[in-house]
């Protein structure tokens, strides 16, 4: 195996690292005809920024492709489903992610598979490898034994509790001479990097002007703290609201941002939450009130009252082919489920700008690997997990700001604990 591993806090440039590492692999192994860099991740928020950066590595652009492993699953085995059938396993329902990345773990270990893969990618690029279970970790590992390696990870920005101990970080730690970066790249501001390695420490972080906690028990209190904190500090500078949960505090605080003004005349200020795509799908799928059996027409006319452009023609371009091919016109929930959410995947497959807006907000979860001037975070009462767990969220949280942060406690008591204690 050939694996060039790079580790270190968040902020520490190990993206950056994959790409000059990425730019010197192919000057000494150049791609031949046909040959491409796989760029793979685990969820497609890193996958979008990973596009945006290796586009702009000149040693490889056009010529890599960026995904998220579970699609790379999805193409082994849609590819492999007769070999897959010897091995005793039927080809997996789509979304079946777990049981995919299963099946193509089973065959990738078969040499004529891992060659096929690796004809057309003699090198693949592994970032947030801290997020990849068991069964993905496999996946990996098959794949390392026919391609280059060049991977990225910080076990404590891993913020799924089942995962620590953290099986894909200790396989690439063993695998390879890893590199462990210290100098912080994201900001140099101070407040910042002594709240980060406080946190990270199991320590007290410190307020102060730049990074700063305050306890916010009404919604109203914390959404004057956000208007206030983007009006004066967002105005053409990338402010995100990231919150631990999407329950009852979170949705008063950001009602109360886009419909008020505060007493210094900020707001309101206008912003669309980015949902997972599970929470999109079940978002869609609550208001769009599907009956068991519907007609072609009744369908389309509830899908088109959901004014979702992308959905809307997926679903009618799939009514149309089921008229067209078969003669159907009454179908059930669930295949129209299906469509949709296919409809979801794609979308998030597809390559979209990220950050246009000024003001976004986001789960902390969907903020990994990621950047901002200013960051807002919202810490509900709500908030759970064990001391290390709210370390991470909180850790991951602050080290997405550039500039400054500010953190909004609900519960005036969670301030005696960790992580803020």
């Amino acid at each position: 195996m050939n694996i060039r591993f790079f580790s270190g806090g968040a902020g520490c440039g190990k993206t950056h690292q994959i790409m000059e590492a990425i730019a010197e692999h192919v000057q000494k192994k150049p791609l031949q005809d046909g040959q491409k860099v796989l760029a793979l991740t685990f969820m497609h928020g890193s996958r979008r920024r990973l596009h945006d950066r290796l586009g702009q590595v000149k040693e490889v652009r056009p010529r890599f492709e960026c995904m998220v492993i579970d699609s790379l699953a999805w193409r082994v085995v849609s590819r492999w489903q007769e070999l897959l059938k010897t091995k005793g396993r039927e080809l997996p329902a789509e979304g079946n992610f777990e049981s995919v990345c299963e099946s193509a773990a089973i065959l990738l270990n078969e040499p004529v598979v891992g060659q096929w893969l690796a004809a057309t990618y003699p090198v693949f690029i592994l970032d947030e490898a801290q997020d990849l279970n068991r069964v993905r970790l496999e996946i990996v590992i098959a794949l390392a034994a026919h391609m280059d390696v060049i991977a990225a990870a910080d076990e404590f920005q891993c913020l799924n509790p089942e995962l620590r101990g953290n099986n894909a970080f200790t396989w690439l730690a063993a695998h390879s001479e890893m590199v462990t970066l210290t100098e912080p790249k994201r900001t140099n501001v101070a407040e910042l990097l002594d709240a980060a390695h406080a946190i990270r420490a199991g320590n007290a972080p410190v307020s102060g002007r730049l990074f700063q906690v305050a306890a916010t028990a009404q919604p109203a209190l914390a959404g004057t703290f956000v208007s206030n904190q983007y009006g004066w500090y967002g105005a053409r500078r990338q402010t995100a609201i990231l919150t631990t949960g999407m329950g009852n505090f979170t949705e008063r605080v950001t009602r109360w941002v886009g419909a008020e003004v505060t007493k210094r005349g900020n707001g309101p200020y206008s912003f669309t939450w980015e949902l997972s795509e599970s929470k999109a799908i079940a978002t869609y799928m609550d208001g769009l009130r599907l009956p068991e059996h519907a007609s072609a027409p009744d369908i389309y006319g509830l899908v088109q009252a959901m004014n979702e452009d992308r959905a809307t023609r997926d679903v009618q371009g799939w009514l149309d082919m089921q008229r067209r091919t078969q003669g159907r016109i009454e179908f059930s929930r669930d295949e129209i489920v299906q469509v949709i959410e296919r409809s979801f995947r794609n979308r998030k497959n597809g390559i979209s700008p990220v950050g246009r807006q000024s003001l976004q907000a986001m789960t902390i979860q969907g903020a990994k690997n990621r950047e901002f001037n200013n960051v807002v975070v919202l810490w509900p009462a709500a908030t759970v997990g064990d001391d290390e767990q709210l370390r991470r969220l909180l850790y991951n949280a602050v080290t997405r700001a550039k500039e400054r942060c500010l953190v909004l406690v609900q519960a005036q008591g969670a301030l005696g604990r960790p992580p803020f204690a």
